[in-house]
């Protein structure tokens, strides 16, 4: 396995760029990367918006969410990424979030066809499964991995999308993507049934899309979009947070309103 060479602070950066298209917006979504020696990883604060994020602000775990470096409170649910990260040594990054798109298309029971070059990228990369991300339990990650597989991206029926990436700039660039294939999709379902492009035209399509040069171009741009909009500003701030990390005992809360019922 090849090790990361991406930063916390790009990660931190990557939180940012996430958060300025809507993507990953509020308290439920996750980003994370490998840490540079394999067996951990990086992620932000338990009750932070992924547009708030800043490199102070990150925490390293290992995959059982023992803290490693940083100080901070993390989502308990984070342990599906530690799941994932040990079964699949070529992740680098995952995310995971509630967009509309994805939660749509997955709740009508479908995944992604190919449609057009865009959405011909995602041909056979992406899986549909019915399994559930329990905020109390955190009983889903074995099955949220298994039913991941190989593939690249996971659309989570009833609850969310999950995008893997051999780097931060590949899982923000495929996460932004996916998005958009999928509210094309429902357009183009609303309107009828889509025609598939022929064979030879996906597979084509596959190797310029899911290229080095196309993520790593476009994340090119994701970086100047931010400092033009402003949205960079702030990031290497090291003061105290200005927010009081969420602190929650999901399990023990769980089991003290279920005693009370």
């Amino acid at each position: 396995m090849s090790l990361p060479t991406d930063t916390p602070r790009d990660l931190a950066l990557a939180c940012r760029a996430l958060g300025s298209f809507e993507i990953g917006t509020g308290l439920l979504a996750h980003l994370t990367l490998r840490g540079t020696g394999g067996s951990t990883f990086w992620t932000y604060q338990l009750g932070q918006s992924l547009e708030e994020v800043r490199t102070a602000d990150l925490v390293e775990v290992d995959f059982d969410l023992h803290p490693v470096s940083g100080e901070g409170r993390v989502n308990p649910n984070l342990r599906i990424h530690g799941e994932i990260y040990a079964e699949r040594p070529d992740v680098q990054s995952i995310v995971h979030h509630h967009g509309a798109n994805g939660v749509v298309l997955g709740a009508l029971g479908s995944t992604v066809v190919p449609f057009d070059q865009h959405s011909a990228r995602w041909y056979e990369e992406v899986a549909l499964a019915e399994v559930y991300e329990s905020p109390l339990l955190n009983t889903a990650s074995a099955s949220i991995a298994k039913a991941l597989g190989s593939k690249k991206a996971l659309l989570l029926k009833h609850h969310g999308v999950l995008v893997t990436g051999s780097c931060l700039a590949d899982a923000v660039v495929s996460t932004v993507e996916l998005d958009k294939v999928c509210g094309a999709q429902l357009k183009a379902m609303a309107a009828g049934t889509p025609d598939h492009m022929p064979a030879a035209e996906v597979a084509d399509v596959q190797q310029i899309m899911s290229s080095a040069v196309y993520y790593e171009a476009t994340w090119a741009y994701y970086l100047r979009r931010l400092t033009r909009l402003g949205l960079d500003e702030g990031v290497d701030d090291g003061a105290p947070a200005a927010f009081d990390a969420v602190d929650v005992d999901l399990q023990r809360d769980y089991r003290s309103n279920r005693a009370e019922k």
